[in-house]
Parts: C-alpha cells; structure tokens; sequence
C-alpha cells in the first residue's frame, strides 16, 4: 500500500499527435501532452512486464502501483504499449487492463515489430527498445525499467539485444538495475562503450555509510558547490572507489562502472548537457543497485544461472526464446523470489527516476508547483507564534511520515438532553456536555497519534487562522503535539464547526456541521504535501470535495449525505482500484450503493461484471450464504436488508469492506487472491478454522473464483463495553487504529487480505486492537480516549 496516489483521467486526444514540434501517430494522453509540452517532469515505463513479465492479477497491481510511485515522487507516469494497433502513451486505465488480461493475446513489441503490429492492429507490450522509440517520439526524457538487455551468453551466438542498438541512436535516459544478470555483462558495457552510451550506477545510502563520516561531510559541502575544482574532487574520489555496475539481482556485477551518479542532479546535468546542449543522439543508462533487503545473494544467483544456461543448451533453446527461458528457470529455482525482487526493482528505479525527471524538469524550466503550507518550519519543533496574536507554542513538524489524512477539523460541541425523548420544534433541558476540536479527519489522526505516538500522521486539512474557532483549533493541534505542515489558511472562510445533541443515553439525536471549508481544501496544498511526505496510505474522510479525490485512499465515509459524493467519481476496477480499505457504516453502505448504482455504475459488463465474475459471485455462491443462514442469524438478516448485495456489488470498487453494524460491529467482506489457500483453511459445513486456530471473529465464509481469485466473509462480533458515554468518535477512533496499523507494518497491510497461517496473529491482533479502541471511546466523554494508547 501503497500506497498516496494522484489519480488523473485523461481525455482522449487524437489519433495523430504534435510535440515540440514532431508528428506522433499514435495517441498520446492529455495529461503527458500537456506535462511535455510545459516541461513538467515525466516518466515513461515499459509495458512487457505487464504482458509477459509477472501472472493476472499482480501484473496490473505491480503497474498501479509503479505509477503511483511515480506520482508521489513529483512526476507524471506515461505507461507506453499497442493498443489495437496504436502506440499509446499514457495508457488508459482500460488499456490497462486490456494489456494485463490473460484472457487477451498480447504480443512482445521490439522496433521490428512494430510495422506488423501497427498493419495487423494487434495489442501487446513494448520492449526497452521500443518504448525508448515513442517516449522520444512524445518528447519525454526519462524511462524507468527494471533490467536493461545486453549481450547473451555465450557471446560467441552474437545475440545482441536491440535494447542496445536503440540506446546508441534514442537520445532518452533509461533508469535500470543494470544489465540482467544471465547476460554477458562484460560485453554489454563493451558495446555500450562502441555505441558512444555513458553508463553511470548510483551511489545509495548503503554506499555511502560505508564512507569515512568526515569524508562524508566534505562531500555533502562539495555538492553544494559549482567550482569546477569541487566537481573534480568529488569525480576524482568516486573513481577511486572503483565503483561496480550492479547485475540486476545482485548489487555487484563484478564489472567496472564508467561513471557514478550520487545524487538526481547530477544524472540530470549529464541528460541536459549531453542532449540538449550538445544535441547527442546516444541514450543514457542510469543503473541503480538493487535495495540490499530485496537485493540476492551473488555467489548463489551465479550458480543458479550457470544451471540454467546449461539447460538451455541441452536443450537447444536460443534466440529470442532464451531470455523467456532464462527468466522462468530462475524463477522456479529461486521459489519466486526472482519475481519479487523484479517488481522491487521497478518501483525503486521509478522512484529514482521522477527525482532525476524533476531535476531535469527544472534544468529546461518546467513549472512548479505553487501551493504553500501556512507553517512549514525549516526546523521540528520551531516555535511559531499562532496567527500572530497569541502566545508562542511549539508546533510539530516531522520529515517522513507513514499515513496522511485528508479531512474536516472542527470546533465541536456536544449536548446531552435530560428528557428520553428529543422534543422537536421546542428547547431541550439538558447541558454542554463538551466542546473542544473534532471532525473526522482530526479525530482519525489524532487516534492514529495517541495509539502510536511514534509514527507521525499529517492532517491535511482547512482552517481561518484569524477566528476563534481557528485558533482553538491550532492551539488544539500544538497540545497534541501533531504536526501543523497540512494546514492551510483559508481567509474568506469560517473554521468548521460541529454541533451534536444526544439523547439520554449518549446516542446521537441530530446534529447540525458547518464543514464548507473543508470543500475548499487546495487540490496542489494537497498534492504538495502528499508528494513531500511520501506516505504509504493516504486517508480521505467524506466531507472533502470530490475534486480532491486524487490520491489512492483509505476511504472513511462520515454520513448518508457525504458518503454518496463517492458515486460521482470515475472509478477504476480491481486490481486497479486505488482503494485500500473502506469502513462505511450499514447505512452508509446503502447510500454508497445507491449512489453507484444511479450513476449506471454497475452496467459496465466489461469491467465490473468480469470482476464479479472471476471472484466467484453467482447462484451457488449465494445458495451457500442462505445454508450458512440457518446457522448464524446475522447472515440471514443481512441476506434480507440487502446488505450482502451491496456489498457484494460494490467489491469491484472497494476490494475490502470493513462494514461496521453497530452492536453486530464488524464483518469484513473483501476479495482474495488466495482463494484456494483460503478454503482449504476453513470448514465448508461449519465456517470455523479447521485448524482450530483463535480467532475473534466467530464465522468466516470463503468463496471460490477464477484465477486463484475469491471473496472471504468475516464477522467480529462487538466487544462489552461496561458503559456507554459516547458513541460519536468510537468508528473514527476504530479507523485511527487501522490506519495506524496499516501504515506503519507492510505485513499487516498483507495480512488484511489473507487467511493464511502466517498473516493469522497479526490480522487478528489489528481488528481485536481496532475494536478495543472503539470500546475506550464508547465508555469515555471525549471523542478520542487517551486510554488507546499502547495497547499490545
């Protein structure tokens, strides 16, 4: 997850298309149209990896994803493939999809290709080779991959990858983990050298520490400078380190790199200077070693390869049916871990090559960003002075942060009458029970906060600096020592203010909130500081304008009325969706359903009924929810309110649903990509673990798709709370916690989909800790108790 992502549709362009001053036949996309043509920083990606590179679905996962990297690090992804015969930029999310279905016979397109592709009006994936020919086309600098081609073993075959024929004549920089490692790596860098290709491999932190720590200090003060002798002792020093190309797999090839990049700037620099400087017509190749918790060992990869390369040779496979075969024996021998460390590799490359494309966006004076926090401290814990007025306070700020909501804060008062009964059109007896800061938002981060005060959540959100309520609010912030860098001041509006009453009992009656503000929130405040921080989950509560919907999210509806804006947006399917989780309340459910389904959302055959589909959601399916029914009394109920239904419907929208009831609490409703691994853990007849393993929930219910795909069923049934105070934070405090739990431990974020044995203890040690903290918040008078703090 993850996982904060802008999400930009596209509107399609013509066929025929005109970059700085080129005709490119084909279609390239609005977005990267107008990014190239402003010079803003732009990524190109391969499309191979999605048609013949990783299995349906985690080919389309591992490509959102990429892209959303990308996004998050400043830049505009631009997935390039053959659609139907049109090379395509910046693929369509149905592209997409069309490029990673198995169903679909996609073809492998090399620059030889193309012509036949283009006349036969085929649809596949492209190569090094050829995406490094439509980026230039469409006038991007940058492309990102995973293993560059190279020469074969053995060298004496002449089997020369066309990767390194385009980079001797395509004035584009590839980002890659250098030459894969079954190649003859030796001979690529040879014939790179004779193509006139500079290659240059990054020197990572890992690097680094390895480095003296007052040599360290000198050379973080030479990079600042542009003294031509500065530059040339930083050159002269990373010479004598001797600085090896990586392999792919492994961070050292054992092979000599020509030159070294320490920073984004320099690679940059190389770009700008040789391409638009000295008009060079060669590509460049920026290697980046693989990160060393993902990186394999060199010794046992050797040894693997040479095996492989034996078999081959048995087996007289050469050509282009070699690498295919190469890639897959290691795949087996390795268990996968090949694979995996593949799809790593992509993402940190994309990663490094939006900050190279931002570098380079600035060198050709490409436009920026405008948006500005009201504090941004240059140090954490500056002290400020609120709005100018008041007394000085120590504001929070942090660098790196694991969760961002996006969200109303709110001045809240809260009254409690004394009658059992509300009088409409009258006064009430009763009295102020509390007022202090609130709001969805606040109070989802402000749970995440006090359940883990070590990992810091940044709430984006709006306030006026200069009333009351603003004030109170800032102040409010300082105290929880939260960070103030998502704050933004809006003059011409009011600070959102939330006004509750309850009956005698503590249950919300009716409720009257101001959260206009909150609608205004700047669509670039929050691409900035999404893009800043770079969290792993982005949070939006319902309240937020639907124009601000571009960043992958956990979805937190807050009413009826608010959740419903969900149905207005253009939303892909799975494995596409950019949604981790969705916490809606029955009823909220139910407006969510209707909203889609008045916007036509479930007349789409070809997306959302393939999903529907390929988990497993027919008659049989649902003949055994209604035997399950005779057992647990909640099935049938909810088979009766329609609940399963709408669930079920929405699914390919939101793959999890964690749907809370209530007293019933929480049934969780998701799609599995271990379908089989999962019904062999539970009983068909009782819907118990067949392991007897402990667990919360008291049924879980496991259906069966295609592709390995499926759906689990789950209820937890509510924890006893030995008072009730105060109902109205327990589903934020819940949400707090889950996203606390989510953003900080990437195997909890696995396990929320899993039923295996190994994801078991922590699924269930984060919803019994999400259900705990509801229960402080029930039985406490403030929103968020600070009892949720440090539960084990």
């Amino acid at each position: 997850m993850n996982r904060g992502i802008l999400l930009k549709l596209c509107k399609p362009a013509p066929n025929r298309s005109v970059l700085y001053g080129r005709r490119f036949f084909g279609h390239v996309s609005e977005e990267v149209r107008q990014a190239v043509s402003e010079n803003s920083p732009v990524v190109a990606l391969e499309s191979t990896i999605i048609t013949h590179g990783l299995p349906y679905p985690e080919n389309l996962e591992m490509a959102k994803s990429v892209e959303s990297i990308i996004r998050e690090s400043g830049a505009i992804p631009a997935t390039i493939g053959f659609v139907k015969g049109v090379p395509t930029v910046g693929v369509s999310d149905d592209d997409l999809i069309l490029l990673g279905q198995p169903e679909v016979h996609n073809v492998k397109i090399s620059r030889r290709d193309i012509p036949n592709v283009m006349a036969r009006k085929l649809t596949g994936g492209t190569t090094i080779a050829s995406t490094m020919m439509l980026a230039n086309n469409a006038g991007i600098d940058i492309f990102s991959t995973g293993g560059l081609g190279g020469v074969s073993r053995p060298w004496s075959l002449f089997d020369v990858s066309a990767d390194l024929e385009e980079l001797g004549q395509t004035p584009v920089a590839v980002v890659c983990s250098g030459p894969k490692s079954i190649l003859d790596i030796q001979r690529t860098m040879e014939y790179l050298e004779t193509k006139g290709v500079p290659v240059s491999t990054y020197i990572d932190e890992a690097m680094k520490q390895k480095i003296p720590y007052e040599r360290q200090q000198r050379l973080n003060k030479l990079s600042e400078s542009t003294s031509e002798k500065d530059l040339n002792e930083i050159n002269h020093f990373w010479e004598l380190q001797q600085i090896n190309v990586p392999g792919f797999y492994v961070r050292d090839s054992g092979v000599r790199s020509p030159f070294v990049w320490e920073n984004p700037e320099v690679a940059a620099n190389m770009i700008f200077y040789g391409k638009y400087n000295m008009n060079m017509k060669n590509g460049y190749v920026f290697c980046a070693p693989a990160p060393l918790d993902v990186a394999l060992e060199k010794s046992v990869m050797d040894k693997v390869i040479d095996e492989a390369l034996y078999i081959a040779d048995e087996k007289n496979i050469n050509g282009k049916n070699l690498t295919p075969f190469l890639l897959k024996t290691l795949y087996e021998k390795t268990y996968g871990e090949s694979a995996k460390c593949n799809v790593e590799f992509v993402k940190n490359n994309a990663r490094l090559g939006a900050k190279i494309a931002n570098a380079l966006s600035l060198l050709k004076g490409g436009k920026r960003s405008q948006a500005q926090p009201i504090f941004e401290p240059k140090i954490k814990r500056e002290k400020v002075e609120i709005g100018g007025k008041g007394p000085e306070e120590n504001v929070q700020t942090t660098d790196k942060v694991n969760a961002v909501v996006v969200g109303s804060v709110a001045l809240d008062t809260m009254c409690q009458i004394k009658n059992k009964k509300l009088l409409l059109k009258d006064s009430n007896p009763g009295k102020i029970v509390q007022s202090g800061v609130g709001g969805v938002g606040f109070n989802v981060a402000y749970a995440a906060t006090v359940y883990d005060p070590s990992s810091p959540i940044i709430l984006i959100t709006a306030i006026n600096e200069t009333d009351h309520a603003g004030l109170v609010v800032l102040q409010k912030l300082c105290n929880a020592s939260m960070p103030v860098d998502g704050l933004v001041s809006l003059p011409g509006c009011s600070t959102a203010q939330y006004i509750s009453m309850h009956d005698s009992v503590g249950n919300l009656a009716i409720a009257c909130a101001d959260m206009e503000i909150v609608e205004h929130i700047p669509i670039d405040h929050v691409t900035k500081v999404i893009r800043k921080y770079e969290p792993k989950i982005v949070l939006f509560d319902a309240n937020i304008s639907t124009d601000q919907w571009k960043h992958e999210p956990d979805f937190e509806p807050t009413s009826g009325v608010k959740c419903s804006k969900i149905g207005q947006l253009d939303l892909p399917v799975f494995p596409l969706s950019p949604f981790e989780l969705v916490t809606p309340t029955v009823e909220e459910l139910s407006v969510i359903f209707e909203a889609f389904s008045q916007q036509g959302k479930f007349d789409d055959i070809d997306n959302w009924f393939s999903v529907l589909d390929s988990i497993g959601i027919d008659s049989e399916f649902r003949e055994r929810l209604t035997q399950a029914s005779h057992k647990y009394p909640l099935i049938e109920q909810y088979l009766v309110k329609g609940v399963f239904q709408q669930a079920f419907q929405l699914l390919p929208y939101f793959p999890v649903l964690l749907i809370k009831d209530g007293a019933n609490d929480l049934m969780l409703i998701e799609i599995t990509k271990e379908a089989k691994e999962a019904a062999e853990n539970v009983s068909k007849y009782n819907y118990k673990f067949v392991d007897g393993r402990p667990t919360g929930s008291d049924f879980v219910f496991v259906g069966e798709g295609r592709h390995n795909l499926g759906v689990i069923v789950q209820h937890f049934p509510a924890h006893h709370a030995d008072e009730i105070v105060n109902v109205t934070g327990a589903g934020d405090c819940l949400a707090g916690c889950l996203l606390s739990e989510l953003s900080s431990n990437n195997s909890t974020s696995e396990a929320l989909r899993s039923l295996s044995i190994n994801s078991h203890n922590l699924r269930e040690m984060m919803f019994h800790n999400a259900q705990e903290c509801a229960i402080s918040s029930i039985q406490s008078p403030e929103a968020v108790s600070p009892q949720i703090r440090s539960r084990e």
